[in-house]
């Protein structure tokens, strides 16, 4: 019995992994399907009151409003790399600290704020890992 139903599950998920399963467009791609931009890893300095104190590492990917501004995204990436820069180094002056947890929702707000005029196209700066490590 219990062959039977991993036999089963199996087939299921092979089925369900299968190219046709989800091919409600026949082009492959979505019309409102979102297009992301990566960026390289961004490392910053924690700045305590006399010295450094950490740092703080992220990696992060932009949303782009169609295909056209992603092109026109990757085409300006060391715009928006340093436009992501000197907003995390401002978050990590602020608001970071190597002892506590940092705010992925509020560090996201800036990022999308400080980039949105490098590229109107700019949709939202999604963070994909984040830590603030003590030195």
């Amino acid at each position: 019995m219990r062959s039977k139903m991993i036999a089963a599950a199996t087939a299921l998920s092979v089925l369900a992994m299968s190219p046709s399963a989800g091919a409600a467009d026949p082009s492959g791609v979505a019309a409102d399907t979102p297009h992301f931009v990566p960026l390289d890893r961004i490392t910053t300095p924690i700045f305590g009151a006399s010295r450094i104190e950490g740092e703080l590492d992220l990696a992060v990917v932009l949303e782009a409003s169609g295909s056209a501004s992603a092109a026109a995204m990757r085409a300006r990436i060391p715009e928006m790399r340093a436009a992501s820069l000197a907003a995390t180094l401002e978050f990590s002056r602020l608001h970071a600290s190597g002892f506590a947890p940092v705010n992925a929702e509020q560090l996201s707000a800036d990022l999308t704020a400080a980039l949105k005029p490098v590229h109107p196209g700019l949709t939202r700066v999604l963070i994909v890992k984040v830590s603030a490590l003590p030195d």
